[in-house]
């Protein structure tokens, strides 16, 4: 799953792309193994991101207003091609298909797609509201309200790793920020969330959506606050590596209600670190 400044990153690398541009024809497929629909020609109207969905404003030909909106997931990716150039992967594994005089931009094996007038799309942020909590990157973030919605709708027993990657909490914390985060607060992955404080659990909060403002800019993910040339990070990737503060081998796991890649330092981050039905230990 991306990180979120990755799919505010590409909301703007598309604006300039996209602007106000005419597009010679649009096609979206609504799921796997449908056939791709054409729309027909279409002005763009817009590119924004909330959290890690895109979303895309256009017109058709008739001045009827649509969105095209994706969420990338662990192996959506956009690509851009020149109109007559061969495409890195089969048209079946396309998507979404834009095509403008100068290039294509194909939208390959998404997560989930939803192509709809923007009249229903204005009601998509109410929708979403439910299973998308507030973006990381909203200028205007309330940390008070989205550690009141981590209280609300989180089991006291549940891991903090669980609850940090929880896009219905908060959105834009992928598998990086969580495990950087949680070394900069000495966190164990596994402590259950009823264990931290309503202060230290914003102050996470604001640490992640701090990293994610700063690297939206190019180049690099970088959390170290002084990072070596290809010394990015504190711990995710490193498992073996010494820990930069303490020297102690950092450690990795399949951890939490997805198993997905966590690494902690055992020393920084003492907690309960023995495995479990949701914890399993792996090579890389």
């Amino acid at each position: 799953m991306p990180e979120g400044d990755t799919i505010h990153k590409l909301a703007r690398a598309l604006g300039p792309v996209l602007g106000t541009a005419a597009l010679e024809a649009v096609a979206t497929r609504s799921r796997r193994g449908a056939a791709l629909v054409e729309h027909g020609a279409m002005a763009a109207r817009g590119v924004s991101a909330r959290g890690k969905h895109l979303l895309i404003a256009l017109d058709d030909a008739a001045g009827h207003a649509w969105q095209l909106r994706t969420h990338l997931g662990m192996y959506g990716t956009w690509h851009q091609y020149a109109p007559e150039a061969a495409w890195n992967k089969p048209v079946q594994q396309a998507w979404a298909v834009l095509r403008l005089p100068d290039r294509v931009l194909v939208c390959f094996h998404p997560r989930e797609l939803a192509w709809q007038p923007r009249s229903e799309a204005r009601a998509d942020p109410e929708r979403l509201d439910s299973r998308v909590g507030p973006d990381l990157l909203d200028p205007g973030l309330d940390l008070a309200a989205v550690v009141r919605r981590v209280r609300d709708r989180s089991p006291p027993p549940r891991p903090i790793l669980d609850v940090l990657l929880d896009q219905s909490l908060a959105s834009g914390i992928g598998n990086i920020y969580k495990s950087e985060v949680l070394f900069l607060h000495r966190r164990h992955p596994l402590d259950p969330v009823a264990a931290i404080a309503d202060d230290a659990l914003q102050a996470m909060y604001r640490d992640a959506a701090r990293l994610l403002r700063r690297n939206l800019k190019p180049g690099p993910r970088i959390t170290r606050e002084r990072a070596e040339t290809d010394e990015y990070l504190y711990v995710y990737g490193r498992r073996g590596q010494p820990c930069r503060v303490c020297g102690t081998a950092i450690e990795r796991a399949l951890a939490g209600e997805h198993l997905r890649s966590t690494y902690w330092c055992p020393s920084c981050q003492a907690g309960n670190p023995a495995p479990t039905a949701g914890h399993q230990r792996g090579r890389r």
